[in-house]
């Protein structure tokens, strides 16, 4: 089974702040599919070893996350706390995954999994491609045999590359990120990996925009999207997650087809429609997604 099966019914991720009292509370109850704690972007540099602590400490009791994924980002390795994060995080037991940020190279990817191993557990990651450079070597990040996941990180994308991440509406513009979007989810889905992206946009309040951004992370092939609000989620898990028509008509892909091959067709015929084995295996991964 490959990533992107195993973690087909991940479509939602919220991001929650472990030292924030009020968010942390939450995570209970919140309406995702996936909880990421963070030692990067949201922990400042005065209290990387707090937050640090305090996750591996959670990680201690999965019973709280709700049976969720849990997905931990930790520090670059060029940062003075990537090592340690990875040291940290090693040493759990507890089925995590952990989010690489800023990725640039294959063996940058080996030194990680190697700390983790070392460390005792060899947990699976998702990498972020966040500088040009990622992207240009991204067939070679997107095979390591660790690598579960990608994200497409487009704000700090847009800063290494020196482009406007949002257009003059305030969405993502297409202009600038539309190739490495593109790219990136093409990636995932030729090694089997599950593709992430996320619901910033400058005008986060504004849902009609949020729901179009959404939208468009599902049409390009991303499995799942990163809230960066709770009030995003029931979008999210409206847009990433099949209907219910969908639902019925990959049903009715998958029983003509198992009812033609037990007859030794190579083929079946659904509505005057012909389906194959590329269909069969859309139609049964949309089931595993449901």
């Amino acid at each position: 089974m490959t990533a992107r099966a195993d973690f087909a019914t991940m479509t939602s991720l919220i991001e929650v702040p472990i030292l924030n009292p009020k968010y942390w509370s939450k995570v209970p109850e919140v309406q995702a599919d996936a909880i990421m704690l963070d030692l990067e972007d949201s922990a400042t540099p005065a209290n990387k070893a707090a937050v640090r602590t305090a996750i591996i400490e959670a990680l201690g009791d999965m019973s709280y996350f709700g049976g969720r994924r849990v997905i931990v980002r930790c520090n670059n390795l060029a940062t003075p706390w990537g090592r340690d994060d990875l040291e940290a995080l090693g040493a759990v037991s507890a089925d995590i995954v952990v989010s690489y940020p800023k990725v640039e190279r294959r063996a940058e990817l080996d030194e990680v999994a190697g700390i983790l191993a070392a460390a005792g557990n060899a947990h699976p990651l998702h990498v972020m491609i966040e500088t040009a450079r990622a992207l240009i070597e991204i067939d070679q990040i997107a095979s390591h045999e660790a690598v579960a996941g990608l994200h497409f990180g487009y704000v700090d994308f847009a800063a290494d590359v020196g482009s406007r991440p949002f257009d003059a509406n305030g969405e993502l513009s297409m202009l600038t990120s539309g190739y490495a979007r593109s790219k990136i989810a093409i990636a995932a889905a030729a090694y089997g990996l599950f593709a992430t992206g996320g619901s910033l946009i400058p005008d986060y309040k504004d849902l009609d925009k949020v729901r179009a951004l959404i939208q468009s992370w599902s049409d390009l092939g991303y499995t799942a999207c990163i809230a960066v609000s709770p009030a995003h989620l029931p979008i999210i898990n409206e847009v990433m997650r099949p209907s219910a028509a969908e639902i019925t008509k990959a049903k009715e892909v998958v029983e003509a087809y198992d009812a033609a091959t037990a007859q030794g067709d190579p083929a079946a015929v659904l509505n005057g429609r012909v389906i194959t084995l590329p269909d069969y295996r859309v139609a049964e991964l949309l089931l595993k997604r449901a």
